[in-house]
C-alpha cells in the first residue's frame, strides 16, 4: 500500500505541509495526503528575531526556522488527530545545503549592518526534519512553482509526466525560472538552475539588487520597474520632471497637496508598480518607456528559455503578471524576435497566486511517495 494511503493505529492520518516563503510574508499550506488543503496560514516573514549566530566568515539567522516550526506546531495543535509526514520549502533563493544563502529580499534585521563583509545563511531544512522527523526538501521558488504546474496545473490532467516540456516564469518582487524537461525538474549543483533574472538585459545597465549591472530583474520585476522609474525621473530636467505623470500620481491619494510642496525625493518614494502601469496607460512617455523596458527584458529572458530548455508551454505567474495580462502578447513577440526555434506558447499560469503554494504541496508529496 502507498505511503500516502496510510491510516494509523492509533487514529492518527498522513497530512503534509508546504511553506511558501517571500519577502514580505509566509504562507504554510497542510494538506492531506492527495493534495486537499486542510488549513492555510499567513505570517509576516521574520527578519526581526536575535536567533542569530556570527561567526568568522557567516551570520547564521534561526529565525525564520523558527518561525515555521512554530506556525506548523501550532496548525497540528488546531486540526489535530494528523500527523506530519512530509514537508516541502518553496522560497526565493539563492539555495544552497538546505538554507538560503545571502538571498537579496530576506535580510534580517541583525544580520544587515554585517552584510556587507559576512556570508548570511538561513538554514531552514535541518531544523525542520529535526523537529517534525521527517523527510523535508527546499526549492527556489520557480522551480516549486514548475512543479506545482506539472501536478496541480497545466498538466495535471496529463497521466504520463515525462511528456510535459514545460517551463514557469515569474514576474513579481523578482525575476526567475523553473523547468520541467521530459520528467524531470531542472535543479542544477545547488538547486539554482532557472535564476534567468540575472543574465544580461542591457550592457551597463540599471543597478541590479543582487549588485550586477542591467539584469534582466533590474527591469522586468516589481522592484526593477519602480527603480527604473525613479532613475529616469532623476535623469529628467526639474522642468520636465514637474510635467510627469508620475508628479500628479504622487499626490493622487490627497487632493489637498500640490506637486510643489513634494520634494524629489518624496515624489519618488510614492512611485509604485501600480502607479507606473496607470501613467504609461494615460499615455506618459516616461512611464511607457520603463514599461518597454519590462517588456524588453522579459522577452530576452523568454528567448533564452526557449533556446535552453524548449518547451511547449511557457507559463507566467507573480504578482505583475497577474495584475497585468496585457503584458502576455508583447512579451511573446519579443521572445519571438529574439529566438530561432519553434516557440513555446506563453499562457498566464492557471493556478494564478497559488502556484508556489501548489509547488510546495508537490515537494511533499514526492517524498510521501519516496
Amino acid at each position: 500500500m502507498p505511503a500516502r494511503d496510510l491510516l494509523y493505529d492509533d487514529g492518527m492520518v498522513d497530512a503534509i505541509a508546504g511553506f511558501d516563503i517571500g519577502g514580505t510574508k509566509v504562507a504554510l499550506v497542510v494538506a492531506d495526503a492527495k493534495g486537499s488543503t486542510l488549513l492555510r496560514v499567513l505570517e509576516a516573514t521574520d527578519v526581526s528575531s536575535t536567533m542569530i549566530e556570527i561567526t568568522a566568515h557567516q551570520a547564521i539567522y534561526y529565525g525564520l526556522s523558527e518561525q515555521l516550526v512554530r506556525m506548523l506546531t501550532r496548525a497540528e495543535n488546531q486540526l489535530g488527530d494528523l500527523r506530519i509526514r512530509s514537508i516541502g520549502i518553496v522560497s526565493a533563493g539563492p539555495i544552497r545545503d538546505g538554507g538560503l544563502w545571502n538571498p537579496p529580499n530576506i535580510v534580517p534585521t541583525q544580520c544587515a549592518g554585517s552584510e556587507q563583509t559576512l556570508q548570511r545563511w538561513i538554514p531552514l531544512v535541518e531544523p525542520l526534519r529535526q523537529a517534525f522527523e521527517c523527510p523535508v526538501d527546499l526549492h527556489n521558488d520557480c522551480n516549486g512553482a514548475v512543479l506545482g504546474e506539472v501536478c496541480f496545473g497545466i498538466g495535471r490532467d496529463v497521466e504520463d509526466k515525462s511528456m510535459l516540456h514545460l517551463a514557469y516564469a515569474t514576474i513579481s518582487t523578482g525575476f526567475g525560472v523553473g523547468a520541467w524537461d521530459g520528467g524531470h525538474l531542472i535543479h542544477g549543483k545547488d538547486g539554482n538552475a532557472g535564476e534567468l533574472g540575472h543574465i544580461l538585459a542591457r550592457k551597463n545597465g540599471r543597478l541590479c539588487g543582487c549588485g550586477h549591472l542591467g539584469c534582466v530583474e533590474a527591469y522586468c520585476s516589481g522592484t526593477g520597474i519602480v527603480s527604473n522609474a525613479r532613475a529616469r525621473l532623476r535623469e529628467l530636467a526639474d522642468v520636465e520632471r514637474g510635467a510627469s505623470r508620475f508628479y500628479r500620481l504622487a499626490i493622487a491619494d490627497d487632493a489637498h497637496v500640490r506637486s510643489s510642496d513634494l520634494t524629489i525625493e518624496e515624489v519618488l518614494g510614492s512611485i509604485t508598480p501600480a502607479r507606473v502601469f496607470a501613467a504609461a496607460a494615460e499615455g506618459d512617455p516616461l512611464a511607457q518607456s520603463v514599461i518597454s523596458d519590462a517588456i524588453f527584458a522579459a522577452g530576452v529572458a523568454l528567448a533564452a528559455i526557449a533556446c535552453a530548455y524548449d518547451p511547449e508551454f511557457i507559463t507566467l505567474g507573480g504578482g505583475i503578471a497577474l495584475s497585468h495580462p496585457e503584458l502576455l502578447g508583447p512579451i511573446a513577440e519579443e521572445m519571438r524576435a529574439h529566438i530561432n526555434v519553434r516557440a513555446p506558447n506563453v499562457v498566464i499560469t492557471p493556478l494564478g497566486a497559488k502556484v508556489t503554494e501548489c509547488g510546495a504541496i508537490a515537494i511533499a508529496q514526492r517524498l510521501l511517495d519516496g
